[in-house]
């Protein structure tokens, strides 16, 4: 497997992913502030140029949600994903898809203080989206108890950057669920990773 990656990017989650995973892959270091980017044999990596983007063999994809679900579908001796024929797997994909769905759009509009049309939008607002994640975050310590999977994992690398910046409020829940997602041995090996990333010119 190659992860098409790029330092201080939303690339990190697909980083952080492969780290939890534990099998062997390749970092392909992709330059996104190049003006030359994307190269057209790039965007049959991910269409849109941005990345991560993930080949495996004749497979190749872009988006964070999809490529986390695929890679914890690949090795299911990881318990990163529910089987399809578990109960909780509905539940998983929702909360999997919630960051990009969800989050990131309601972040932007308090980020820039714009008004919301919760009927009308599909990501609702704000305090609809966060309060519906405190209440799934409560019980813990994970989304399925004690069972860590890639919807954890994207989840806390949301909050994280987002409380970060503050585009989400830190509440405790959210605090909580970060640190100990941030504490796993996986997240401080991509973490190593991005900072002796960031030293290459």
């Amino acid at each position: 497997m190659q992860l098409m990656y790029c330092p201080r990017t939303r690339a990190f989650t697909a980083l952080w992913m492969m780290e939890e995973v534990g099998e062997p892959y390749e970092l392909v270091r992709i330059d996104v502030r190049s003006p030359d980017h994307p190269t057209e044999a790039y965007k049959q990596i991910n269409p849109m140029g941005k990345v991560p983007g993930l080949v495996d063999g004749g497979v190749s994809m872009g988006e964070t949600a999809a490529i986390l679900l695929y890679v914890a579908d690949k090795f299911p001796h990881t318990g990163l994903s529910p089987l399809p024929t578990d109960v909780h797997r509905g539940r998983f994909l929702q909360w999997l898809m919630f960051s990009a769905t969800t989050l990131e759009p309601v972040m932007v509009e308090k980020l820039r203080g714009l008004a919301p049309n919760t009927t009308s939008s599909g990501w609702g607002d704000y305090d609809r989206a966060t309060t519906a994640l405190q209440q799934a975050i409560t019980k813990g310590p994970w989304l399925f108890g004690d069972t860590f999977t890639a919807a954890d994992l994207y989840l806390a690398s949301t909050l994280y950057y987002g409380m970060a910046f503050g585009m989400i409020d830190k509440r405790p829940e959210f605090v909580r669920f970060t640190q100990m997602a941030t504490s796993r041995p996986a997240y401080v090996r991509a973490n190593s990773i991005e900072n002796q990333q960031l030293q290459v010119p």
